[in-house]
C-alpha cells in the first residue's frame, strides 16, 4: 500500500489520536474530505426529491395526517414547497463545499464538531421520520436511504477524526 494513503487513513481513523502536527493537520483535513463527500451526497439525491415530496404528501394524505377539506391546499403547499428544497440543497451543498476549502486552508475543530452535531440532529430527524410514518416508512425509505445513511455515517467518522486533528493542532500552537 502506498505510504501516503497509509498515513491519510492513519489520519481518517478517530480511534487514533495523532501523533505530532503533520498527523494533526491531515486529521483537520480529513474534515474537508467529509465536508466534499456530504455536497456530493445531498447534491446526488437531486433526481429523487420531488418524487419523495410527492410520496411523503400521498403518505400524510392516506394516512389521515391532513384533514379532507385542507387536502387541496395541503398538495399546493407541496407543489410550491419542492423547488425551495431543491433551492435548499443547492445551496447547502455550496456551504458545504465553502467550509471544505475553509477547513482546508484553516484546519480547526470547530467546523467538524458544528458538522458533527448536525450530522447527529439529521440521524435523530430520520429517525423521528420511521417513527411518524410507522409501517409505511418502507414505502419512502428504499435502498438508497440506507447507502445515504452508510455514507453519513462515515462522514461522522471523518469530522471525529478532524475535530480531534484540530483540537491537537490548537493545543500545539498554544504551546509554541
Amino acid at each position: 500500500m502506498n505510504q501516503k494513503l497509509r498515513l491519510w487513513l492513519r489520519a481518517a481513523n478517530p480511534m487514533i489520536p495523532p501523533r505530532g502536527m503533520a498527523e494533526a493537520q491531515r486529521s483537520a483535513r480529513v474534515g474537508a474530505a467529509a465536508l466534499v463527500i456530504g455536497a456530493v451526497q445531498g447534491l446526488a439525491g437531486l433526481p429523487t426529491l420531488s418524487d419523495k415530496m410527492e410520496q411523503s404528501a400521498a403518505l400524510m394524505m392516506q394516512g389521515g395526517a391532513v384533514p379532507a377539506q385542507d387536502q387541496a391546499m395541503f398538495e399546493g403547499v407541496m407543489t410550491a414547497m419542492t423547488p425551495v428544497m431543491i433551492g435548499g440543497v443547492v445551496v447547502l451543498s455550496a456551504v458545504y463545499l465553502v467550509l471544505a476549502v475553509v477547513q482546508w486552508r484553516k484546519m480547526t475543530w470547530l467546523i467538524p464538531a458544528l458538522m458533527l452535531a448536525f450530522l447527529a440532529y439529521s440521524l435523530l430527524s430520520m429517525v423521528n421520520g420511521f417513527a411518524l410514518l410507522g409501517e409505511e416508512a418502507g414505502q419512502l425509505y428504499g435502498p438508497l436511504a440506507v447507502v445515504q445513511w452508510i455514507i453519513m455515517l462515515a462522514t461522522g467518522f471523518l469530522y471525529a477524526a478532524a475535530v480531534r486533528g484540530g483540537l491537537m493542532l490548537s493545543r500545539l500552537k498554544r504551546s509554541f
